[in-house]
Formats: C-alpha cells, structure tokens, sequence
C-alpha cells in the first residue's frame, strides 16, 4: 500500500520521522507521497525525498495563500517556480482552493491567482498536480475548464466533493483520492467511491493531521493508519481490502512514477 498524500515533514514529525518511517513499513506502507505547504519547509521536504519511496511535491497550499498580499504571492510563486526548475519533484502540489478559510471576494481571488499560476507550471512542466478543494469544487471546474488541466493527470486529494461531481474531475483526467474525512462518513463514502473506477483511485492519510476512520481521539495521524482508511474503502465498495491496496497502490505508484521502496537502501 501507498499513502498517496501527507507531510512527513511537517514539524509534527521533527522528534520521530525514522520511527514514523519504521511504523509505516510494519504495517506494509511501502512508498508515500509528501505534498509542500509553502518554501518554508521545503528544504527539509528536499531532505526527505532523498529517501527510497518517497516522492516529494513543490506547491503553495491555499491556506499559505491566505497569509499573503499580493507582492507577496508574487515573490511565494518565483520561489516555487524557481524550485521545480529543480529535478526530482514527482507533482505540482498541493494547491488549489478553499472557499471555507477564505470568504471574501479579494482573497478568493487571491487563491483562484495562486491556483491558475501553478496549474501553468504543471502543465509547462508536464507534471501531475495535488489539488486542494474544499467547497469550492465548481469554481475548480470551470477553472480547469478554461484554462486546462495538466496533461501529466494528477488527483483530488482528499475528495470532499459530491459524489455527482466526481465524473466532472474524472474529465478533467483527474483522479480521486479518498481519506480519513471521508472514510469517516459511511453514507458519503459509499456515494463517491462508487463512481470512481478502481483504476482512478488513490488512498492516503493526510498526517499529521488527517483523521483517521474509527478512533476520534488522535491527536497525530501517520502513514500507517492508512490500513484504517483501506478497510473502509474495502467495506464500501465490497472488495477485500488486499485487492484494494494493491490497485490503488498501484496507481500511485504510476502516477508520481514512484521506483524505490520505504526501507531500500539509498
């Protein structure tokens, strides 16, 4: 299995990243993918993507936009752009929008500016891209819409749309990756991961903050709670839960063209 989205180098982690890896592959977590936030932390995202089976992702998530004025996001997106000028970035991400922390009409528009920008670098780059969307989903669409979408493909992380707009994303040769908010509500789940096909499909966590299915008093996820979002997938969908983490494995490992294996030699 392969947790296809978290921050492993989140602060969270400082004290115990090579246990957190070590706890990973006990439970069979062979590969993760470790999607940016902003500069901030990106030299130590660097450090952690010198590791076998981990890819790493460079983008400036909406929140990080939020805390910016225009000039600002200006000199965030040189950075950015200047870091995937780098080799060894497998996406574009995560970025994209959130109508929840941002409400008025200045900061959308600041988001929907960070949002476009980045989707031009994945695209020049032919690179896949992390996509952040939370109650914004058909301002996303038409987004993509207009402006296209990355020919390299990439995923919804953490779907929280409906389960009707899943086909529109699917289009847009996005695929749908399902976590631990959503593995928590049974009814919905089952709604969404009905129209995603297997092969579109992708699982992660979201640690350090992520819930995980089941145990509402975490105060940190990690990568091996993914076992937790795959048995609920494997319930809503009726398929063993082996069947399951090997597919959607597989697709991530495709996608971000994932080689190595947590606990390869360097």
């Amino acid at each position: 299995m392969i947790d296809a989205h978290c921050h492993l180098h989140f602060e969270a982690f400082d004290g115990d990243r090579a246990e957190v890896l070590a706890s990973a592959q006990d439970a069979g977590v062979q590969a993760i993918v470790v999607a940016d936030f902003d500069q901030r932390r990106r030299a130590a995202l660097r450090e952690l993507g010198e590791r076998p089976g981990v890819a790493i992702c460079a983008g400036v998530h909406p929140w990080a936009v939020d805390a910016l004025d225009a000039a600002s996001l200006d000199e965030e997106l040189r950075l950015l752009e200047e870091a995937l000028d780098a080799p060894g970035w497998a996406a574009v991400g995560e970025f994209g929008l959130d109508f929840v922390r941002a409400t008025d009409p200045d900061a959308r528009a600041l988001q929907l500016r960070a949002c476009s920008e980045q989707l031009r670098m994945a695209r020049e780059r032919e690179l896949p891209v992390v996509l952040h969307a939370v109650r914004c989903h058909s301002t996303l669409h038409d987004l993509l819409r207009r402006e296209g979408p990355s020919p390299a493909g990439g995923i919804m992380h953490g779907y929280s749309g409906s389960a009707r707009q899943v086909p529109l994303f699917l289009m847009h040769g996005l695929d749908i990756s399902v976590g631990g908010r959503l593995a928590r509500n049974p009814e919905k789940l089952q709604a969404v991961v009905k129209q995603v096909p297997l092969d579109r499909m992708h699982l992660e966590t979201d640690c350090p903050d992520g819930p995980v299915p089941g145990d509402a008093g975490s105060e940190r996820s990690e990568p091996a709670d993914l076992v937790e979002v795959i048995r609920a997938v494997a319930a809503a969908i009726q398929q063993p839960p082996e069947r399951v983490a090997a597919r959607c494995a597989e697709n991530t490992r495709r996608l971000f063209n994932i080689t190595g294996t947590l606990g390869d030699h360097a």
